[in-house]
């Protein structure tokens, strides 16, 4: 009796442990500490996937599961990488970071992670999910090291870790480019964004590209953030280039003939470029941000780098990053 007693209690443990197995593999979850410091459980299979600005939505393209996008933000069918990589149905949109979040779009399509950002509304509607335990992540990739981490946090969320270091190591490929150049006498480097008055100071990812790329921008003494400036102001810093955004208003060309402009070093030796691409801006914080260092440095000193190529550089990083080639997503010429 006392042998059977025993067999039937070593048959419940068993039974208990299976079914403990099973109930966990099915309902397991990982813990992801956001960039805001929310230590979220995320489900261990993320199948459906929600994006609520671009910067998310390129950062779910470049770790390559577009195909498990479920909504996504109204910059969507704006930007040429998405359409011309996403080959699933329309997707539902859950309007924007400016014009507020559709929580009830959010809902209806169930997905198993949302990817949101630190301003405005973005912890609001992260404090709402929770409540629908529907899981989120805050990400803030306004830096080279935040994309990095955005990066890390993204590929652990999803599950997607050995493709986040493969894009990682791209990161870093343009950091060792870079950083292997000694630059004795840095060029004044100018940065307009939507307009040529219109620039970046202390604290600005394209402060940084211009640093890294071994440039000072004279404006990072003025002020943090981006910075309406003066003509004058800008004919006082003199600058050996100007750099405009994707954005630019304008074209080179007219900024090259603007009277006012003639006496800076700039415009009288030709130095004036707009950053790529049509595919993406490289001048604002995205995956794609690296590539702008490495075209700015190859810009400014020709000379340093006359052992790399960078178009070829260029190919190498889109071929991780999207599966393409930066010349079939129609990037052009750089």
């Amino acid at each position: 009796m006392k042998f059977y007693n025993k067999k039937l209690t070593l048959l419940f443990i068993l039974i208990m442990v299976f079914t403990l197995t099973i109930s966990s593999s099915v309902f397991a979850e990982k813990v992801v500490t956001d960039m805001v410091g929310r230590k979220v459980e995320v489900p261990d299979e993320v199948n459906k996937i929600v994006t609520t600005y671009r910067s998310a939505t390129q950062f779910v393209f470049c770790l390559g599961v577009q195909d498990r996008l479920a909504a996504s933000d109204l910059s969507f069918e704006k930007v040429s990488l998405f359409q011309k990589l996403y080959d699933g149905e329309e997707l539902p949109n859950v309007g924007s970071k400016n014009r507020g979040i559709n929580i009830e779009q959010i809902l209806e399509v169930n997905p198993d992670l949302v990817i949101l950002f630190p301003h405005n509304i973005g912890p609001e509607v992260a404090k709402k999910l929770k409540d629908y335990d529907i899981a989120s992540v805050i990400i803030r990739p306004e830096s080279y090291e935040q994309i990095k981490e955005t990066t890390k946090i993204l590929g652990k969320a999803i599950g997607v870790e050995e493709r986040a270091d493969k894009v990682i190591n791209q990161y870093d490929k343009i950091l060792d480019i870079v950083e292997s150049r000694d630059v004795e006498e840095p060029k004044k480097v100018y940065f307009a964004n939507s307009s040529l008055l219109d620039t970046v100071g202390k604290g600005m990812l394209q402060t940084s590209m211009i640093e890294l790329a071994g440039g000072i921008n004279p404006a990072k003494k003025a002020k943090s953030g981006f910075i309406k400036t003066s003509l004058e102001e800008l004919i006082k810093w003199n600058p050996d280039y100007i750099v405009v955004s994707q954005y630019y208003s304008g074209s080179v060309e007219e900024l090259l003939n603007r009277p006012e402009l003639q006496e800076l070093k700039a415009i009288k030796n030709g130095n004036v470029y707009r950053f790529p691409s049509k595919v993406e801006p490289w001048d604002f914080p995205s995956p794609s941000s690296y590539l702008g260092i490495v075209w700015l440095a190859e810009r400014l000193y020709p000379e340093k780098y006359e052992d790399i190529e960078v178009e070829q550089v260029v190919k190498e990083y889109y071929n991780t990053l999207y599966d393409e080639s930066y010349q079939d997503l129609g990037g052009g010429s750089l």
